[in-house]
């Protein structure tokens, strides 16, 4: 008999615990999730060849502030092969860009970057880590191309 109720008793409490440990997990997981994009980030991207309009592969480092109110401001080096038959070493550009951002309730993302005289480049994102490290993909370009990019950043 006695055990009967230690049993019962034992299982009240584990069945208690549950009941409030479950709500508040539950809910820091789906708040990370959701969490907004705030401070700068280190980032790193790369291109395969595509064969297509003379699509080159290209590698991308640089680093983004995010305002948390949706506008960004940052900068990258941006290294490809030089295309010239007696070519020694790579082509090399530092580019400046701002853009803007939206962040949705499920942890997805677009993000606008806007580079002077130069094209808007869409770019679809997801955030892991609770807001530590998006991932990222280019969607596209106002101003041609046919790369396909795809990279992660790292809060700094």
């Amino acid at each position: 008999m006695k055990n009967r109720g230690r049993v019962i008793i034992m299982t009240a409490f584990l069945l208690i615990g549950m009941a409030l440990w479950y709500p508040a997990f539950r809910s820091r997981r789906v708040a990370a999730q959701s969490m907004g994009l705030t401070g700068s980030y280190g980032f790193t991207a790369s291109s395969a060849y595509t064969g297509a309009n003379n699509s080159s592969p290209l590698a991308i480092v640089g680093v983004i502030t995010l305002d948390g109110a949706g506008n960004s401001m940052g900068s990258e080096t941006l290294v490809q092969p030089d295309t010239s038959p007696n070519a020694t070493t790579v082509q090399m550009q530092t580019i400046r860009f701002t853009g803007q951002y939206t962040v949705n309730a499920d942890g997805t993302g677009n993000l606008s970057i806007i580079v002077p005289d130069g094209p808007t480049i869409p770019i679809s994102f997801v955030i892991t880590d609770g807001g530590s490290s998006p991932m990222f993909v280019e969607t596209g370009s106002t101003g041609g191309g046919n790369n396909l990019l795809t990279g992660t950043a790292r809060k700094q």
